[in-house]
């Protein structure tokens, strides 16, 4: 049978009576375990491209027989060799050298002065998959795939047979930050609002955004009258916040959530209202969102906070048509922002504290819909940063062929990954300071795909073999287990999980010209 990506969809319609038994099973309580870090004062900022990159108009092989490929498979999509601008000094193992697209002269130069690598058609993955699994229907497939809501958490989880509330930065706050005081800012720093990745059994993350910290603050102080109106709206919040409401407690809890985010405030306020910086940056909400971020990273001494995590989300990257006008404009912004961030970064003197990617729901099928790409499934992410080992394309990039010569076209161009999005968050958590011992903790897939062993790296973009150990069983520093609540799902197989991944097939973004969400509808 031909996989294509209708019939994949339309599988589910014919296993509908069979959903009993592979409808995901949820339970009401898991044993979530602790996952300790060694003490550093290091950071991960995470880039949410929201809505699908097509990412292989992004990265892009220029070899001529490579090139030749991808022109014929992606047809009126392609990018002319000419807007192509150059990646040097690189070429894979099967001689693929690469350019990215010309609306990228930032990324150019930070991968070409060895600050930015990529990683290869990476996603989630449950199991190894190729296409003939997915032609037998005996695959298992993570859940929700072509989902925009389901990847999208798969990406914040990075569980992605399972339905969680936790995210793998939260598991890192609940070890670093078990005991923190209530004034005390979580390490875990939101530029994206509410999300999942930085949630974790017991701790939560801080939100801020382009300005700085929410709080109550005085403005206009230009006359006396003014000031006096000021000082007393300030008394009046202040002696709100010091009453007792022993005899109301949602009263009192409202108050003390109330008393402890004022307080937060202020400190993130007068810690970040110390750093000068003179790096430029452009208008563009995300460069705006990462000019606050490294303000935050300079003076992470300031509010007590040694390992920080930033989670910001870029959106509008949905297209389903409009892909040669659309995209370019929002790989232009993502790319100034990088760069501006990275050279704010070094003259802060904190770039070798902070590794910057970028993830996103999938990549995007790489046929043609007449003038746009579809939801695909393995995509290409950046890694930046001085502890990078830069100037490379990291995992094996794919044959863009179609067909069944391609063992990872899942259908109509949808690219099964390559590298399992296990293997790169491991590379990262282990960087951050997780043992390798306890990464099957906090990514427990990662056992289908060879685990982590003694002196070997994931991937290779930010590790050298001796920064890997993996300790006996049992030996100090290993995960210990706290219950929890959370909800767990079996893997489903491509009949029942195209079902459920169906009415999720297609998302609706409401953006501004950035590609800054207005609302949106899933």
């Amino acid at each position: 049978m031909k996989v294509t990506r209708r019939n994949f969809l339309a599988a589910g319609s014919a296993s509908a009576a069979a959903m009993g038994s592979l409808a995901p099973q949820f339970s009401i309580a898991q044993s979530l375990q602790k996952v300790p870090l060694k003490s550093n004062s290091k950071v991960l900022v995470y880039i949410m491209l929201d809505g699908g990159n097509d990412s292989f108009n992004m990265l892009v092989p220029t070899s001529a027989s490579h090139y030749a490929q991808y022109s014929s498979t992606r047809d009126n999509l392609a990018v002319p060799l000419a807007d192509l601008l150059s990646l040097n000094g690189f070429s894979d193992s099967e001689g693929r050298s690469f350019g990215v697209h010309k609306a990228m002269p930032e990324v150019q130069s930070l991968f070409n002065n060895k600050k930015l690598s990529f990683v290869a058609n990476v996603g989630p993955l449950v199991e190894p998959v190729d296409r003939a699994g997915m032609q037998a229907g005996t695959a298992k497939l993570p859940l929700g795939l072509l989902s925009h809501s389901d990847q999208f958490k798969h990406w914040l989880t990075g569980r992605p047979d399972e339905r969680t509330n936790t995210g793998w930065f939260g598991r890192f706050a609940d070890s670093v930050q078990a005991n923190r005081q209530a004034n005390q800012i979580p390490m875990n720093i939101s530029l994206a609002g509410s999300n999942i990745l930085q949630n974790g059994a017991d701790s939560t993350h801080y939100t801020v955004n382009k300005k700085g910290s929410v709080g109550l603050a005085v403005k206009d102080k230009s006359t006396p009258a003014n000031q006096a109106l000021n000082n007393a709206l300030l008394a009046g919040f202040e002696a709100m916040l010091n009453q007792s409401y022993g005899d109301d407690p949602m009263r009192a809890a409202y108050i003390a959530q109330t008393r402890e985010s004022q307080a937060q405030h202020e400190r993130f306020k007068a810690a970040t209202n110390t750093v000068t910086l003179s790096s430029a940056f452009s208008d563009s909400n995300l460069s705006q969102q990462l000019k606050k971020v490294a303000e935050s990273i300079a003076s992470a001494d300031q509010m007590n906070l040694q390992q920080q995590t930033y989670f910001l989300r870029y959106i509008g990257w949905d297209h389903h048509d409009g892909l040669l006008d659309k995209h370019p404009k929002m790989l232009s912004i993502l790319s100034k922002a990088l760069f501006e961030f990275q050279r704010a970064l070094e003259e802060l003197n904190v770039e070798d504290r902070v590794i910057t990617f970028t993830g996103s729901d999938f990549g995007r099928t790489l046929t043609s819909n007449g003038n746009g790409s579809d939801h695909g499934w393995g995509g290409n992410a950046i890694v930046m940063g001085e502890p990078v080992d830069g100037g490379k394309v990291f995992g094996e990039f794919p044959s863009l062929e179609l067909g069944n010569n391609n063992p990872l076209d899942g259908g109509d161009g949808m690219l099964i990954p390559s590298m399992p999005l296990d293997k790169m968050f491991a590379e990262l958590a282990i960087w951050y300071g997780v043992e390798g011992s306890d990464v099957k903790t906090l990514l427990p897939n990662i056992e289908k795909f060879g685990g982590i062993e003694h002196r070997k790296v994931p991937v290779g973009f930010a590790l050298k073999s001796s920064d890997v150990t993996v300790l006996p069983a049992g030996a100090s520093g290993s995960a210990t287990a706290v219950p929890t609540m959370g909800a767990a799902a079996s893997a489903v197989t491509m009949g029942g999980l195209a079902l459920l991944a169906k009415s999720y097939h297609r998302r609706m973004d409401v953006v501004d010209s950035e590609g800054q969400e207005i609302e949106a509808d899933n």
